[in-house]
């Protein structure tokens, strides 16, 4: 798929998909396109849906409620260029190109509308609606044009903030929608929060009935069918422990199947385009895209030995919400877990735990244990789809 060393194997489609889509459209002798791959075949993943016709989930509905494929396709078409996602400093103040194509000479009156939304999920999880707003840009069939670039204020907190775009006609139908992300990088605190966190990498124990490896140094890591994973948090003594409303401890997991590329009798040397001789997570570069069969995980996890949450991570998933993980890959026509992510797992941790902890300066242990054979993956800041690290979190 596009130029990958050694083809891609089974990969979350839509990244690639859109930015090509996007940038196509900034091109007005572009006039069309082929995708020859309606659905999977025989040694190749990359279709709309699985080979027997079952769905593929690329998650941008989840991203813009009402979105789906229809608009990569759309007439009309708002592009940002193939920036899809793109690295900024908390506070700074950004530019994004606009492109409108129109590959129609329908009637939709005299203007079009564009309006846009940005909203952030910081390093705690949370979602706040930043600013919105719209103009007018007249409407002309079969028109080409670069707008004016949207100016906008990035939010001075850590996280991703999501830029949505949609296109109306006079009537207030919404022609198309499309969206970008940006990668906050910034200093700046939550007020009356303190959060303690380690890096995904840096578990203290781990044991892992078939396999345990990391991903990009430590920015994710994997355990395998039956097993735990064990992290320590030390409370520092400059943290208050007077008004505390809320402890908690929040990470971002999934479940973790054990892919074929990554057994230990894994043959490298194979000819990936043998088709239904090789499955379809044999390729080095591949992690299957989400679909409509799950691979859940029902977990436990416990503070300091003692039972407090238990939950079923749902899938082992990859699509367009693994945003961190498209992001920093690295440009090297290699993939490595690309658009994979998790689920926010929030476990309460009393006052009292956490007080007796700072006092005595010991450690809270927090371990994450299967119930079965689906194992676990951990994702930290620069990976999946939020940008956090395992963390204690502390409110007033």
């Amino acid at each position: 798929m596009w130029g990958y060393e050694g083809s891609s194997g089974d990969v979350d489609w839509s990244w690639d998909y859109h930015r090509m889509i996007n940038t196509f459209r900034k091109y007005p002798k572009v006039a069309g396109w082929l995708y020859t791959e309606h659905h999977d075949v025989i040694n190749e993943w990359n279709g709309y849906w699985r080979f027997d016709r079952s769905e593929k989930e690329t998650g941008i509905d989840e991203i813009f409620p009402g979105m789906s494929l229809n608009d990569l396709h759309s007439n009309i078409y708002i592009s940002t260029g193939m920036d899809i996602s793109r690295s900024v400093k908390g506070g700074e103040q950004v530019e994004v190109p606009l492109y409108l194509s129109i590959y129609s000479g329908e009637d939709h009156g005299q203007e079009l509308t564009i309006e846009y939304t940005l909203s952030t999920t910081n390093y705690i999880g949370e979602t706040e609606k930043n600013l919105s707003g719209s103009f007018q840009t007249p409407y002309k069939p079969w028109r080409q044009e670069v707008l004016n670039p949207l100016k906008l204020a990035i939010p001075d907190i850590d996280g991703i903030a999501l830029l949505q775009l949609s296109v109306k006609n006079g009537k207030g139908t919404i022609l198309n929608r499309n969206f970008m992300h940006f990668i906050i990088d910034t200093d700046t605190k939550l007020e009356d929060i303190d959060v303690i966190d380690v890096e995904a990498k840096d578990f203290a124990k781990a044991t892992w009935s078939k396999k345990q490896w990391n991903v990009m140094e430590g920015k994710k890591v994997n355990g395998a069918g039956k097993g735990s994973f064990e992290y320590e948090f030390e409370i520092p003594k400059d943290i208050k422990m007077g008004g505390i409303k809320e402890g908690y401890f929040l990470v971002e997991a999934s479940a973790k199947e054990l892919f074929v590329k990554d057994m230990e009798e894994y043959n490298q040397d194979q000819n990936f385009m043998l088709g239904s001789q090789v499955a379809n997570s044999s390729n080095p570069n591949s992690y299957p895209m989400s679909d409509e069969t799950m691979f859940p995980s029902k977990i436990n996890v416990s503070v300091n030995g003692v039972k407090a949450h238990s939950t079923t991570l749902p899938d082992d998933p990859a699509d367009h919400r693994g945003v961190l993980s498209w992001h920093n890959q690295l440009e090297d026509g290699k993939l490595r877990e690309a658009g994979s992510y998790g689920y926010l797992v929030k476990v309460p941790i009393s006052k009292e735990v956490l007080k007796n902890a700072r006092k005595n300066q010991s450690k809270i242990k927090i371990t994450l244990s299967t119930s079965g054979e689906g194992g676990i993956a951990i994702y930290g800041e620069d990976f999946g789809r939020y940008k956090l690290n395992p963390e204690i979190v502390i409110t007033r």
